[in-house]
């Protein structure tokens, strides 16, 4: 008998749903909280980085909700049904990042810049701030499409297909768009706190029940040896198709994680609206812990379902392609969670989404605000005529993300591929603006430059089918021309002058 199609959307769908109807009420509750920070706004700082008040507890929520993204719902999920906890080389990639950032938060806050292009322009001159804002955009947009198309996915999932996939895109790209356009960093911040202890309850609260119902820890970890997901790399020779070992594998997604969290534009955006540096580098210090548990509890969350899934009490979602796995979190919710809990699940995953597609937008419109707007366009801007620019960026520039939507197969591949854009141009020339004095203009540009053009070149212009995994895997050749590129144009141009190098390294940590 072939399979009825599902109900058309319709307003007693909403309200028969109990998973959608409290998310309907969770996300207008956020709508209401952008507009009443709006009437706080009352200059381009405000919006940018929430007038440089915030303190620790504030700034620990909002990078917590900003990096718990997708990429982690989705793509790490899968990869804990897949891999089980071998899965997390990954995610450790950011737990290293947060600690090297933890040393420098300090001197990041007490520069006093705004975005990453002019914490670079500052060091390396307009060069190197102009191509970062390029790189920026381009990979940040790429973020925040995925973000749509995660809650695309949720809004289907949850509707049975009574929203399909593409019109849950456009809800979840209105909606994230409206939101920040209202109030910018000043309402991001403190919704992201919420968003933070709401993902934190619902993801620990939901796999203490997932756990029990399955059979206990000892259970899941029974069934993940049987399958080998136990292994220090599990599986991770079969995400890659060009023949790369397991850890080899493990490696290329470890770096780019890495590296985009060492520059990621949102990390430093906040440090430098924390109330001081002693509140920044506080802050770091617990973000890391709840980066560590939340992600941990993701990948189990992943490989519990796998678990769950062998004894039939969800769909076997690996029978369904990798991309099917992906989506482990949101068919728990519904097919194994009580409804309560699964409720709450529901809606802390379209906080996910919510807050990093808010900031993932916030960070570009800042960047092209003020490094191309306000240097080149309109240098004398009042308050108010930066804050509007800054609300129509973010409306072209949600569009664009809208664009770029269906152009990765999964969330893995889009993540990895905005990652590796990110993190090979502009994290190398970011660091090195702190830790490296010899680094120069020249090599930070030679770096930004050849970092996102082997990237680019590699995902979407070369067939490397039958080349050695290491030339192969986009990732080795892009970190690998990206450090020689600054280190030895570094070297083969004049040494940065002392009244330039005083301001990153003079400041005490």
């Amino acid at each position: 008998m072939p399979e009825l199609p599902p109900e058309p959307f319709t307003l007693s769908t909403l309200w028969e749903n109990p998973y959608l109807l409290s998310s309907l009420i969770y996300l207008l509750a956020l709508i209401g909280v952008g507009f009443w920070k709006a009437r706080k706004v009352k200059n381009s700082e405000d919006f940018m980085v929430a007038g440089r008040t915030l303190p620790w507890w504030v700034l620990v929520g909002t990078l917590l909700a900003t990096w718990i993204g997708n990429g982690s719902l989705f793509g790490g999920a899968g990869l804990g049904y897949r891999n089980g906890l071998s899965g997390l080389w990954s995610s450790c990639g950011a737990w290293l990042g947060i600690l090297l950032v933890f040393f420098i938060a300090k001197r990041v806050r007490n520069l006093g810049k705004v975005t990453v292009p002019e914490i670079l322009e500052a060091r390396y001159g307009p060069a190197a701030s102009t191509l970062a804002t390029i790189t920026t955009v381009i990979a940040y947009l790429t973020i925040v499409s995925y973000q749509f198309k995660g809650g695309g996915k949720i809004l289907s999932i949850v509707t049975e297909g009574s929203i399909d996939p593409n019109t849950g895109v456009i809800l979840t790209a209105v909606f994230a768009v409206s939101y920040t356009v209202l109030a910018g960093m000043l309402s991001v911040v403190y919704t992201d706190v919420v968003n933070g202890v709401l993902m934190t309850f619902g993801v620990l609260f939901s796999l203490a029940w997932l756990l029990n119902a399955v059979g206990g820890l000892d259970e899941v970890f029974a069934v993940a040896e049987a399958a080998g997901k136990t292994d220090l790399f599990g599986h991770w020779a079969a995400e890659s198709d060009t023949g790369a070992s397991g850890p080899m594998v493990a490696l290329v997604f470890f770096v780019p994680t890495a590296l985009l969290l060492l520059g990621d534009a949102n990390v430093y955006q906040r440090i430098c609206s924390a109330r001081d540096a002693g509140n920044a580098r506080r802050a770091v210090g617990f973000w890391v812990v709840g980066v560590i548990v939340l992600e941990s509890a993701i990948s189990l969350m992943g490989l519990t379902g796998s678990v769950a899934a062998e004894q039939g009490l969800m769909p076997d979602l690996a029978a369904m392609g990798p991309g099917a796995t992906e989506t482990v979190i949101p068919t728990l919710a519904l097919s194994v969670l009580p409804q309560g809990l699964g409720m709450l699940m529901v809606a802390t995953m379209l906080a996910i989404v919510v807050s990093t597609a808010d900031s993932f937008l916030l960070v570009p419109a800042t960047n092209l605000t003020r490094d191309v707007y306000q240097r080149w366009i309109n240098p004398g801007a009042d308050g108010r005529q930066v804050v509007l620019i800054s609300r129509m960026l973010v409306l072209v520039l949600g569009f664009v993300a809208f664009l770029l939507v269906n152009q990765f197969p999964t969330i893995l591949a889009a993540a990895f591929t905005a990652y590796l854009i990110y993190g090979t141009s502009i994290t190398p020339a970011l660091l090195a603006a702190f830790l490296w004095r010899r680094a120069t203009g020249a090599g930070a540009v030679a770096s930004i430059v050849v970092g996102t053009a082997t990237t680019l070149i590699w995902t979407f212009v070369l067939n490397t089918e039958g080349w050695h995994p290491v030339l192969a895997e986009v990732m080795f050749p892009a970190v690998g021309l990206s450090l020689t590129a600054l280190v030895a144009v570094s070297y083969m141009t004049p040494r940065p002058p002392e009244h330039v190098l005083a301001k990153f390294f003079e400041f005490g940590d």
